[in-house]
């Protein structure tokens, strides 16, 4: 078994190189990974470094991943080789208070997946603990199931908004995560959904997937569109997904009087916010992180056709143009909603 890794080596700098074969701990299942998407994180990574972590390199990305198991550990149960399986990236320690709360994607020494200085699954061969090793059904695809890692951080923030049927949304952004929020919120039986971007393309993409409307903030004012829509009060949840402090600070002014605000995207920097304007409409704001016993969930979507996953994704790379899938990420924003790398074949698919 031969392995090999996109190392990172310093800004915008990959190469494929022989990597050690990792050892299969006895609670562990070693994968041969089959897809590992493009993370909008791992770009970041790829462009600008990790200023925290200037010794990392050579380190290797990726953390949305599914394979074929190759071997288990002696204490393994439920798992052998040959089943298909979806890796969730996040490593806890199961001991600290939120691990003991159940609220394990708050553990503070998580090990997670292509987060410094915890190697990433863009290799031949990863080494994952066995409980994180989700079986796959016949009938979804191994790249589907390496989406299933996005589509946790959707379906995650939709689940504890508490949002139910006949409610009205605004997803604000309609990349990646706002599209599976979109997928998410569909599948949960909300029909009205309204969806805000920059690109048209982004909208268009948002339009087949089933927004009931789309408004491009670039051409229109993203309010008033929205206010418009909804008969000047608003919808009834707003979900910010972007990760801008500009639609950060919108999402106040859009929300209905006694409406929830959700925040799922990284919104780095000072966000202006009208607190008064908060606490006039008394509102609710949740924020997730991440995502926590939702793969299972998730799985059973992608099984009974609920979702459609593969939906979202523009274009597959072969593991040989790694580099091309990052700069086309970079260069090509408005147009690349999701690149994937497919890292081996899997037996059957």
């Amino acid at each position: 078994m031969t392995n090999r890794a996109a190392f990172v080596l310093g800004n915008r700098k990959m190469e494929i190189r022989p990597a050690e074969k990792p050892a299969c701990g006895d609670r562990d299942a070693l994968v041969k990974i089959s897809y590992c998407g493009v993370c909008g994180s791992d770009v970041h990574f790829y462009e600008h470094g990790e200023p925290a972590f200037p010794d990392v390199y050579p380190f290797v990305l990726g953390h949305e991943c599914a394979g074929e198991v190759v071997e288990t550990g002696k204490d393994v149960r439920g798992l052998k080789a040959g089943d298909r399986v979806a890796l969730e990236p996040g490593i806890a320690c199961g001991e600290c208070e939120w691990c003991r709360g159940g609220k394990y994607n708050l553990c503070p020494s998580v090990k997670f997946l292509s987060a410094p200085t915890y190697h990433g699954a863009m290799r031949t061969y990863v080494s994952h603990p066995a409980n994180l090793c989700f079986k796959l059904p016949g009938n979804v695809p191994s790249m589907d199931g390496a989406l299933i890692e996005p589509l946790a951080v959707g379906l995650n923030a939709v689940v504890q908004s508490g949002i139910t049927i006949g409610k009205k949304a605004v997803v604000l952004g309609a990349g990646c995560i706002g599209l599976v929020t979109l997928l998410s919120l569909k599948a949960m039986g909300v029909e009205d959904v309204t969806v805000v971007d920059l690109f048209d393309i982004r909208l268009e993409k948002a339009k087949e997937l089933g927004a009931a409307h789309i408004v491009n903030a670039r051409n229109t004012d993203a309010i008033e569109a929205v206010l418009d829509i909804y008969g000047k009060y608003g919808p009834d949840y707003v979900f910010e997904t972007a990760g801008s402090v500009h639609t950060a600070a919108q999402t106040v002014y859009m929300v209905k009087r006694g409406g929830v605000i959700v925040m799922v995207g990284n919104t780095v920097g000072q966000t202006p916010f009208n607190f008064q304007l908060l606490v006039d409409k008394e509102i609710q704001i949740k924020s997730v992180f991440r995502y926590r016993n939702i793969y299972p969930v998730a799985i059973e979507a992608l099984a009974t056709g609920k979702i459609d996953i593969g939906r979202i994704v523009t274009r597959v790379y072969p593991f040989e143009q790694a580099v091309e899938a990052f700069e086309a990420s970079i260069s090509d924003k408005q147009n690349m909603v999701k690149a994937v790398i497919q890292i081996s074949k899997t037996e059957g698919e």
